[in-house]
């Protein structure tokens, strides 16, 4: 009788560790999601929030009309276009700048349009390009200021 009372108790005692093991890894498991979940979503509203201060307000000067002769050789073909250039807002230098060095921007904007032919200024999925390109061209040419947008209101290609 003795001999099955202590059967009992080893059986006994094994079913309790492994209830202690399933236990313990399924504590382990909660314990990860959770901190996973908590990790997730605190980097998901810490690029928000980066995000929402990213964002720049920009002021535009209108540089005016430009009339350029494109770089064809079949046939002679020009761009007609309204340039305005964006800058932060908070900053006060670039607008006096781009006041004093209008000249060497509109020679900047000229000679850039000059170096392209109609198919690339005519090409939509060349817009951005033509944009981000100015953009650095213009930069190069201030001292003080940085441009941070440019903006045609009119471009004709004839």
């Amino acid at each position: 009788m003795a001999e099955k009372q202590d059967v009992k108790k080893e059986s006994s005692g094994k079913g309790n560790k492994a209830i202690m093991v399933v236990l313990f890894i399924l504590g382990l498991f909660v314990l990860g999601a959770a901190t996973f979940g908590g990790v997730y979503l605190f980097m998901k509203t810490n690029n928000a929030v980066s995000a929402q201060q990213v964002v720049v307000e920009n002021l535009y000067t209108d540089l005016g009309e430009f009339t350029v002769n494109l770089n064809d050789e079949d046939a002679k073909r020009y761009v007609k276009c309204a340039v305005a250039v964006g800058y932060d807002k908070k900053d006060k230098k670039t607008p006096t700048e781009l006041e004093t060095n209008a000249v060497v921007v509109k020679d900047a904007i000229i000679f850039y349009l000059r170096n392209h032919d109609s198919e690339f200024v005519n090409d939509t999925a060349n817009e951005e390009i033509m944009k981000k390109e100015l953009i650095e061209n213009i930069n190069k040419e201030l001292v003080k200021g940085r441009i941070t947008d440019i903006r045609f209101s009119n471009f004709i290609v004839q």
